[in-house]
């Protein structure tokens, strides 16, 4: 299940991006000289979502690479939620304020990112089942 999973084919094809991502840190360009802020104070964001992302792909990778005995629906919850957080800050700013992408090259690899990355979670499920009811023998 693990190794054809949609979620490490999203990483895999986000490396550019993230990369990119990870640049804006120090690059000049990238700054708001205006900011009241700081004018790094946006070199600071980008390194920050950078360590967001790794964040987030390596809690997925953990989960989805947990030997099966391990596997249980709340890995899968956990997996499902940092998936959802992360992928709304890429799609909510859109409808809210405008902000996107900067061009249709970027607004591809973004859409490819989250779409194998949600279809891997959702792929996962069934690898996951509802941990056991336990019982307390005391109160049998």
């Amino acid at each position: 299940m693990a190794k054809s999973n949609p979620s490490l084919s999203r990483i895999i094809v986000g490396i550019p991006s993230v990369w990119e991502t990870l640049a804006f840190s120090w690059n000049p360009d990238f700054q708001a000289p205006r900011l009241p802020l700081g004018p790094t104070h946006t070199n600071y964001h980008a390194f920050r979502e950078f360590s967001l992302t790794l964040g987030t792909d390596l809690i997925m990778l953990y989960i989805v690479f947990l030997p099966l005995e391990h596997r249980i629906r709340p890995f899968w919850n956990v997996m499902l939620m940092a998936a959802l957080g992360y992928y709304v800050g890429w799609w909510l700013p859109w409808p809210i304020f405008g902000y996107h992408a900067p061009n249709e090259s970027s607004q591809i690899d973004h859409l490819t990112a989250t779409v194998l990355s949600l279809a891997g979670v959702v792929c996962a499920w069934k690898h996951f089942p509802k941990p056991p009811t336990l019982t307390d023998p005391h109160h049998e």
